[in-house]
């Protein structure tokens, strides 16, 4: 946790060099345009200061903008950067071909008509990525168990995660769930994690409008990393406000249903100090009842060896997919479980959600937001 912060920093600084050095300034020859680019590229640097301080310090209305304005730059400058990398790489094999081979098979743009196609080509994957953004996928899945009473045919769960509401995602995604769970009238709702993401005073409104909510048989959740970097107390309230029952190294079982909803908080609670219970994944399913049906809630989807024979399915989130696909599908599947769906643990289950939300600028690729509706069906009726 300590080296991530540098990490970024560096990393953000070095993708506004390289943009201004190798794409901006050999394109713009006036004086006053490099003054302009140059103070422009400062400020892009600059953007994720300024709208932590506004959303902690000012009013909703200039930490929204400020957010959103410093978010879609930074999602902006990465395919910048990225479409500059692959234009270096294509001059660097042009120039190869050249000096090695004595050929000279392709043309090489001006640096004014290689910043033209970047800009477009940016311009245009930023367009789309917030576009996906806007639009939600309900996933649906069956899974059959003979853990249900007899007199009980199916239960239905809305699983929710990953919202990250502040400064930028607001009503606009908690309409979205709600929207779900009025055409779907699930039993029960449950969250993985990642629900609060900002400074969270002055926005009650958001946890009255997720506690309409009111399913038959409740509704949990468990914390996510982001809750412990914006502040775990103001977190705790504002899930609690909403209606859910935090779920912090601790099971619920619901006796009527043999359903046993188990809940652990996010391992980043140890940079914090703030961790509650035990966070093993073996030591808690232990304590469940292993003749009712164990659903566990756990917002990384990584696991102990053996664990996943303690549970019937465990829901998670944390990836968003990769928030763009080939971060998800390369990279993510060998950190976690997977990236992303639907996956068989020997006779268990674990769904990952790509999440409702973003953690970070309003731009997916691939990698649409999404609820999923799980129905667990009796095999005994």
């Amino acid at each position: 946790m300590r080296w991530f912060i540098p990490l970024f920093l560096s990393i953000f600084a070095l993708m506004h060099l390289y943009t201004y050095l190798r794409l901006i300034k050999p394109a713009i020859k006036g004086k006053r345009l490099r003054l302009v680019a140059v103070f422009l590229f400062i400020l892009g640097f600059f953007s994720p200061f300024i709208w932590r301080y506004a959303d902690a310090r000012l009013n909703q209305s200039i930490a929204h903008y400020t957010a959103l304005i410093g978010l879609l730059w930074m999602g902006f400058l990465l395919y910048f950067f990225l479409s500059g990398l692959f234009f270096d790489l294509y001059r660097a094999f042009v120039f190869i071909s050249k000096r090695f081979f004595n050929i000279n098979p392709l043309p090489t743009p001006s640096a004014k008509t290689s910043l033209a196609f970047i800009l477009f080509l940016s311009l245009s994957l930023s367009a789309y990525s917030y576009y996906e953004t806007l639009n939600l996928n309900v996933e649906r899945f069956v899974i059959e168990t003979d853990k249900l009473p007899k007199d009980v045919s199916r239960i239905k769960i809305l699983h929710i995660s990953d919202l990250h509401l502040g400064p930028l995602m607001g009503m606009d995604k908690v309409g979205l769930v709600l929207e779900v769970y009025k055409r779907e009238k699930p039993h029960m709702v449950l969250s993985t994690g990642d629900l609060v993401d900002g400074n969270m005073q002055n926005k009650a409104y958001l946890a009255d409008a997720l506690s309409k909510m009111d399913p038959p048989l409740g509704k949990y959740a468990v914390l996510g990393n982001h809750e412990y970097y914006r502040g775990i107390y103001q977190a705790i309230a504002f899930t609690e406000r909403a209606g859910f029952r935090l779920l912090r190294g601790e099971a619920v079982y619901l006796k009527d249903y043999h359903i046993s909803i188990v809940g652990i908080d996010d391992d980043d609670c140890r940079f914090f100090k703030a961790c509650n219970g035990t966070l093993s994944d073996k030591e808690l399913l232990q304590k469940t009842k292993r003749e009712s049906f164990v659903i566990y809630l756990k917002h990384k989807p990584r696991l102990e060896t053996g664990a996943e024979k303690l549970f019937d399915l465990m829901l998670s989130g944390h990836t968003h997919g990769g928030v763009y696909y080939p971060i998800g599908r390369f990279i993510l599947t060998r950190l976690f479980i997977g990236d992303r769906g639907l996956h068989r643990l020997g006779s268990s289950y674990i769904y990952i959600s790509k999440g409702v939300g973003t953690g970070g600028p309003p731009m997916r690729l691939f990698s649409p937001p999404d609820v999923a509706v799980i129905e667990l069906v009796n095999r005994r009726r």
